[in-house]
């Protein structure tokens, strides 16, 4: 389990394929602004590689405490109140990580946390009721085998939002060197055996960074 004192937002953005630049130019905005607040560590703006994902963009960002970043996106000229999309925000602790397997990745480059450049990230946001956490924990963790000991894998993070009422209660993000990488693990027959027991509802799509 992860000792990790920063909180991550995970905001889920619905943007129309025709909206893209606007979109971002609001988004870098808002960066901008909140970079200069107390307790902003860092932040990641993801788009899916899947035209017609549902989430089309989501931002990660790491904060120093829930009240840092309350008190950031409360001040007067944030822009981010702005932003004309319909977006699915929540802070979230990371409570599980896993680097890759020891040795140099099939790309030939060791891991770089969970954004080695050139990868892809599996966004997977899950709607959980509260009294299927420890299945759906359970269910992750086994999740997490299989795909360890795929070829390609480059580690994974779960996070646990901090609402209990949250849309999405769990997020998992894990790396890939590539889409055929990933598509290659989870056309192995053994993933849909260890997947089949998943409490709730899953919106996976896979992401590339675009703006930090």
């Amino acid at each position: 389990m992860s000792t990790n004192a920063n909180v991550v937002l995970v905001n889920a953005f619905e943007v129309p394929s025709d909206r893209d630049r606007d979109f971002v130019s609001r988004w870098e905005r808002a960066r901008d602004f909140l970079e200069r607040r107390d307790g902003y560590v860092d932040t990641a703006l993801h788009r899916s590689t899947a035209p017609d994902a549902e989430f089309r963009f989501v931002n990660v960002a790491r904060w120093r405490s829930p009240v840092d970043f309350q008190a950031a996106i409360a001040a007067p000229r944030f822009p981010g109140r702005q932003i004309p999309y319909a977006s699915h925000p929540s802070l979230y602790q990371v409570i599980a990580e896993d680097d890759a397997p020891a040795g140099p990745d099939p790309a030939g480059s060791a891991p770089e946390g969970l954004e080695p450049d050139g990868a892809v990230l599996l966004i997977n946001l899950f709607e959980v009721p509260p009294p299927d956490d420890q299945d759906f924990l359970s269910s992750w963790e086994q999740a997490r085998q299989f795909m360890r000991a795929r070829p390609g894998y480059l580690g994974t993070r779960l996070h646990r939002s901090l609402a209990p009422d949250a849309e999405f209660r769990f997020v998992n993000i894990a790396a890939w060197p590539s889409e055929e990488a990933f598509q290659a693990a989870i056309d192995d027959s053994g993933f849909l055996k260890v997947t089949a027991e998943f409490p709730g509802h899953a919106h996976p799509s896979l992401y590339e960074v675009i703006r930090r």
